[in-house]
């Protein structure tokens, strides 16, 4: 059989074929290989610190921008009246997110 040229994006092909019992057994055709990071050990530590943070920003401008709407609904003018609020809040969820005390504590 020729080598199969499958898309990248395909990880493994079955087929199933039916013994002699009739019950159907997977038979596994092609599986792909997972690639390996290309990353020097010393660095992993500091790019999930930095991926980390990262996220928990997203997290702190996705929670403070839906207080923001909400505060505006509720009132007009509203998301001045609630900044410091609703900054402390926003902020306590990306900190929560981000557990920098795990990365600290030696």
């Amino acid at each position: 059989m020729d080598a199969l040229r499958l898309s990248k994006s395909v990880r493994r092909v079955t087929v199933l074929e039916k013994d002699g019992t009739g019950a159907t057994t997977p038979i596994i055709v092609f599986k792909g290989r997972k690639k390996k990071k290309k990353q020097s050990r010393a660095f992993m530590p500091a790019e999930q610190l930095l991926r980390r943070i990262a996220d928990a920003q997203g997290t702190f401008g996705d929670e403070y921008l839906a207080r923001h709407r909400r505060s505006n609904r509720k009132n007009s003018d509203g998301w001045i009246r609630d900044l410091a609020l609703n900054m402390a809040r926003s902020s306590r969820k990306g900190a929560k997110r981000l557990r920098l005390n795990r990365w600290l504590e030696v």
